[in-house]
């Protein structure tokens, strides 16, 4: 009898092990078989020609992102404020992995990604001052139109002179610092509307690429502000698959673009705007789309032009000069940007946001800081 029961368990003990075999066989077939999956997911991507590489690094990055943590709300609240609008806050031409040393400009400019970083501080801060100090007004939204160029990319070896010099570290970080300006401003406002398009530095080609919009650095910085900024509820970030976005702010159309086709003439780009937003003015009224303001970065010039049907922003830029500017065209702006309010009629009134502060950059950024582990 325990002969048997010997050879029984011996018996169920095989099997049992055979058992274990096929599972463990089996599993390492299904690892297999997923990993096979993801390189063919990954393979199919690329071969699809509106998908560029940049499309699945930002899938693959992310599972690996962890997002920034709302703050509080501190809504500024007026009672008795008589007028509605929405605020508007533009951000272009940060060129935010750009190194500037000051011996290269004459000590007209000293930039880097530290200062970048004090001057979104300081963009943050002077809107909520001004804001904060308008009595008869209340926003009900934030736009917030981000329109290229936020990092300086590598289309002239600017990667290799850039505050990283790699520029998957310069975009992440250039999308950390603009995530960071989002938070803050999320905590005053009921609903904030981030639009996005691409501007003309961060293209990966040698001339821009007119069906892959998306192949740009720039693309990448959006893609992670946004991976940052999703756990913020009141939070609406657009990002589409094109070099301009029409938008509606409060019943008026604005159209955005990086402005990097406008032709000059004479190195004047003032004729080569008008032509381009007249065309626009048609093309899109063709489709029942009216626009009342053009919005254009590019030019590193803060202004704003009247015409016809509205007007046309020039946004400027979040550095004074560099050394392009400074030896092959001898120019200087103010780095500036520009908020205002839009109401029913349109833009009611606006304001140019001085960003720099050199007792406050000499210091380094108080609250906003980089962390690529």
């Amino acid at each position: 009898m325990s002969k048997k029961l010997s050879r029984k368990s011996n018996l169920k003990k095989d099997v049992n092990e055979s058992s274990d075999n096929e599972i463990i066989k089996l599993e390492g077939r299904l690892q297999l078989k997923e990993q096979e999956n993801r390189d063919l997911k990954r393979k199919l991507k690329l071969s699809y020609t509106d998908n560029s590489v940049l499309e699945v690094f930002r899938d693959e990055l992310d599972d690996l992102v962890k997002p920034i943590r709302q703050l509080p709300k501190r809504p500024i609240i007026k009672t008795s404020a008589k007028n509605r609008e929405h605020l508007v806050m533009h951000i272009s031409d940060q060129h935010a992995d750009q190194v500037i040393l000051p011996e290269s400009v004459g000590g007209l400019e000293s930039y880097d990604m530290n200062v970048a970083l004090c001057r979104a501080e300081n963009y943050v801060d002077k809107t909520l001052e001004y804001v904060s100090n308008m009595r008869n007004y209340k926003f009900d939204e934030l736009w917030i139109l981000m329109y290229g160029d936020h990092v300086s990319g590598e289309i002239h070896g600017a990667e290799h002179e850039s505050f990283y010099r790699n520029m998957i570290r310069n975009s992440i970080a250039v999308g950390q610092m603009n995530s960071l300006m989002i938070r803050d401003m999320a905590s005053f406002f009921p609903k904030v509307n981030v639009v996005c398009v691409v501007g003309n530095h961060g293209r990966r080609s040698v001339k821009k690429d007119y069906t892959k919009p998306r192949s740009n650095w720039d693309y990448l910085v959006f893609e992670h502000a946004k991976m940052m900024c999703k756990d913020l509820k009141n939070v609406e970030f657009t990002i589409p698959n094109s070099f301009s976005v029409n938008v509606d702010i409060n019943g008026c159309g604005f159209n955005v673009n990086h402005g990097d086709d406008v032709q000059s003439y004479n190195s004047l780009p003032w004729y080569g705007i008008e032509r381009k937003t007249r065309r626009l003015v048609a093309l899109n009224s063709s489709q029942g789309n009216h626009i009342d303001y053009f919005v254009f970065g590019h030019f590193h010039t803060s202004t704003m032009m009247a015409n016809l049907n509205g007007e046309t922003i020039i946004n400027g830029a979040w550095l004074a000069t560099d050394p392009y500017a400074y030896n092959k065209l001898s120019t200087y702006n103010t780095p500036k940007q520009w908020i205002h309010g839009v109401d029913k009629d349109g833009i009611s009134w606006r304001y140019g946001v001085k960003l720099a502060d050199k007792s406050y950059e000499k210091s380094g950024p108080k609250r906003y800081k980089i962390d690529l582990a």
